[in-house]
């Protein structure tokens, strides 16, 4: 009886040191993937934030820029609207977050700090 729960044991081990290997060869080949991705995605968090900076100034420059008063001409050829409320909407709602979301400031940083986190735990 003592036999078979040895050889039990064994296949049990085996299985498991086996799977432990598949696992460590997938984890090897994603860090290598995300390695060779480094650049492209530092880039990608660069073009982000300009976009980001690029979007906040044109804003506050919609918001400081005054329309500029028509003509008399032009108003009394154009017929009244009646609708009270607008077609369409100048803004979008804000989207609701998730309930114990925080908002992530500087992208860049939140990136370069998780590839130098990769880097540390593979030393």
């Amino acid at each position: 009886m003592t036999f078979v729960i040895d050889i039990a044991i064994l296949v049990l081990l085996v299985g498991t040191l086996t799977y432990a290997w598949v696992v460590d060869r997938r984890v090897r080949s994603l860090m290598r993937v995300l390695r060779e991705m480094e650049p492209m995605i530092g880039n990608f968090s660069e073009a982000v934030d300009r976009s980001e900076s690029t979007v906040s100034v044109l804003r506050s420059l919609g918001q400081q820029a005054e329309p500029k008063p028509r003509p008399q001409r032009e108003r009394e050829r154009e017929p009244e609207m009646t609708r009270a409320e607008p077609s369409f909407r100048t803004t979008r709602e804000r989207p609701t977050r998730p309930t114990g979301a925080t908002k992530a400031s500087g992208k860049s940083e939140l990136v370069r700090g998780f590839f130098e986190t990769v880097r540390q735990r593979e030393a």
